[in-house]
């Protein structure tokens, strides 16, 4: 992924991101727990890397882009779990810095077939602070992508200064807040003036615009400034900017009948898929189809990264995607 500019360094990050460190632990079959001691037998488990910025940069780095995150991890076993997957992947960890007073941050992910529940100790998820935004990263990548937005509470202060920022340096940015735990979805009004892509999923949208249609929701958020792009699960996803409207229905792109494994972390594939060929310059049906590609790809395996595409030249993939195949 070749991304020419005269204003960053040749070994520039394609995109850069603030990791929201974490593992997950996905737990799938009779997972809804009862209470008073009694003991149940689950279906499966697995051991999966997590967090929203993390999948999203592996996914991309899959895609062919120079992904680099910044962030924190424990000095425990699911920090180094979390480095070495990120390393084997492809993804630049160079900015991620171990501390043994802190622990990395797990998601435990209780899966039944098209939802799940999460548990989060967050650890190591909200560990970065504002002095690490140093100003020497608005000159080594070329996009900045905000993940988990509500997760990252210690920067949440610190992002309309530093989306400003990326902006006067010449950065495209993207935003996805993810779910807000305390369900008051305050501050992103702040910075969606300022974002070039907005990836809300339709609860997210709803959620922030108070409405119960996801084209209304996606004509509001989109008022702001930003090519807007909700996420609409099974039914596929939809796009708004200005008068103009896309959408992709949920059969599209799908080679085969769709078997859910685990729908853990599909939306941040889908995320990297849309972001890596707006990069690229394709149009915006071709972004939807490659980003709703992502999010099927991750569907069929456990956690986010399993599923993810892999193994394609980037160009010929995208180039698939704008066909139509």
């Amino acid at each position: 992924m070749q991304l020419q500019s005269s204003n960053f360094a040749p070994d520039a990050w394609d995109v850069a991101t603030v990791s929201d460190m974490c593992v997950d632990l996905v737990v799938s079959g009779n997972v809804r727990p009862e209470f008073h001691q009694v003991e149940q037998i689950v279906g499966d488990y697995s051991l999966e890397l997590g967090g929203s910025a993390n999948i999203f940069a592996s996914q991309l780095a899959k895609l062919g882009a120079r992904a680099g995150i910044l962030g924190y991890v424990g000095s425990d076993m699911f920090g180094k779990f979390a480095l070495q997957e990120l390393d084997q992947i492809g993804v630049d960890t160079t900015r991620v810095k171990k501390l043994a007073s802190l622990k990395t941050g797990i998601g435990i992910h209780l899966c039944e077939k098209n939802d799940r529940a999460m548990l989060t100790y967050p650890g190591s998820i909200d560990a970065t602070h504002a002095e690490d935004l140093d100003e020497t990263l608005l000159h080594s990548c070329r996009h900045w992508h905000l993940a988990s937005y509500f997760l990252l509470r210690n920067l949440r202060s610190s992002w309309p200064d530093w989306i400003q920022k990326c902006r006067k340096a010449g950065l495209t940015t993207s935003l996805d807040t993810n779910w807000d735990p305390d369900k008051k979805w305050e501050g992103v009004a702040d910075l969606l003036p300022y974002i070039d892509v907005f990836l809300p999923n339709e609860t997210e949208a709803l959620s922030l615009t108070g409405e119960t249609n996801a084209w209304k929701a996606a004509r509001l958020l989109a008022a702001y400034g930003p090519l807007t792009v909700v996420k609409c699960g099974e039914k596929g996803a939809i796009a708004v900017k200005g008068n103009q409207t896309w959408q992709i229905n949920g059969t599209e792109c799908q080679d085969s009948p769709l078997s859910v494994v685990d729908n853990t972390g599909a939306g941040d594939n889908f995320d990297a898929g849309f972001i890596c060929a707006w990069l690229l310059g394709y149009d915006i049906d071709s972004s939807l189809r490659l980003g709703h590609r992502c999010a099927l790809g991750s569907l069929s395996s456990p956690g986010g990264i399993q599923g993810q595409l892999q193994q394609f030249v980037h160009t010929k993939t995208i180039d698939a995607i704008k066909d139509g195949r």
